[in-house]
């Protein structure tokens, strides 16, 4: 028999074969192109990241607590700056408190409503910009910038923390 062309695309393609033809995989054989997607499931796995996650939401809640009662005693701040930044941690607390609340009521091992998904999701994106008002007082009140760092290094791992164990990116 003549050779086949070569010019075929995707697929297998086997000339002349005298004999059998097997194909062993420990995973998928695809002739062509695969193309896998992902979807994103938000929610628990199992039933210890929820309580991992509710732990770290009481841990983020004390911690800014903690830094907002460090800014309301700061003699360096105006009152202007202190009660921008304190009402703006105490929305944060309240909010993470929503988030405790609505995910308690989520099973592990199956996808939490789109509404809770989508709370936690803002109020963990909006958490995470804290940060950045927090430098900025921090760089016009040197007193603060030690408490706002300290409190960076305890709120940044927590946030991607919760993040991951709710299944976000």
């Amino acid at each position: 028999m003549a050779d086949e062309p070569t010019n075929k695309k995707g697929g297998f393609h086997f000339g002349a074969v005298a004999g059998n033809v097997g194909l062993t995989a420990g995973g998928d054989i695809v002739g062509g192109d695969k193309t896998t997607s992902t979807t994103i499931q938000k929610g628990f796995a199992a039933e210890e990241q929820k309580q991992q996650f509710q732990a770290q939401i009481d841990q983020l809640r004390q911690a800014l607590r903690a830094l907002k009662l460090e800014i309301d005693a700061n003699p360096s701040l105006n009152s202007d700056q202190k009660e921008e930044v304190v009402g703006e941690i105490l929305q944060h607390v309240k909010a993470l408190k929503e988030v405790k609340e609505k995910t308690a009521e989520v099973p592990a091992g199956k996808p939490a409503p789109a509404e809770v998904g989508s709370l936690v999701e803002t109020t963990l994106d909006r958490a995470g910009g804290i940060m950045d008002k927090l430098q900025s007082l921090a760089q016009t009140a040197g007193a603060v910038a030690g408490k706002v760092g300290e409190f960076g290094k305890q709120y940044g791992p927590l946030i991607l923390s919760a993040r991951h164990l709710f299944g976000l990116p």
